[in-house]
């Protein structure tokens, strides 16, 4: 599968995201202390207390306004991470289903092979004056194959092996073999994302 970048580097990078929104507003709360008790008159000592509460309120706006930003970047970070869940979905259902065409494929070669050989066979014996089958009413669509694959793996679930399937079916060993073998590998992925 693709992944752009993964939830970690985003966990990374909203972690930093705030440890710099924090590190600013330490700054920015040491430069309105530093302003407020940089007159230059000598202030008594109610004087200091109102600036320490003053400081402190400023110092708590300034938290009372960041904090609004620091909620939307988690809620930022979990859309995000849901919508990365989503795509990881999406992919495997793409995989999947390219999976199944392959199988498709590899079986239309497969029975292309077999055709291929019989073909030949079937021109030896044309060359010992048998006359050839009409071969132009054998078509094959995905509908046919797939009817197939499951002729093969409903025969297998009854428990026949491998060549009795290939016998009972007319089709090679290898194409039941594959078909048999893709099915295993479907369950076994389907146990693993459970």
């Amino acid at each position: 599968m693709i992944e752009l970048f993964s939830i970690e580097f985003w966990i990374a990078i909203l972690f930093l995201i705030n440890f710099f929104l924090v590190i600013f507003l330490f700054f920015l709360v040491k430069k309105m202390n530093r302003l407020n008790f940089a007159e230059p008159v000598q202030p008594q000592l109610d004087d200091k207390k109102e600036d320490a509460k003053q400081a402190s309120r400023s110092a708590a706006d300034i938290i009372e306004m960041l904090e609004p930003l620091v909620k939307e970047s988690r809620k930022a970070a979990i859309s995000f991470d849901e919508q990365i869940k989503e795509k990881k979905r999406l992919l495997k259902g793409l995989n999947d289903a390219l999976d199944s065409r392959i199988i498709s494929i590899n079986l239309l070669l497969s029975r292309a092979d077999a055709l291929q050989k019989k073909l030949e066979q079937r021109q030896k014996q044309a060359d010992q004056s048998v006359p050839l089958p009409d071969f132009s009413v054998l078509k094959f669509s995905s509908n046919v194959v797939l009817d197939q694959q499951n002729q093969i793996i409903e025969l297998y679930n009854q428990g026949f092996d491998m060549n009795a399937i290939a016998q009972r079916l007319s089709i090679p060993k290898g194409e039941v073999q594959l078909v048999i073998d893709l099915k295993k590998k479907f369950i076994a992925m389907e146990k693993n994302n459970r």
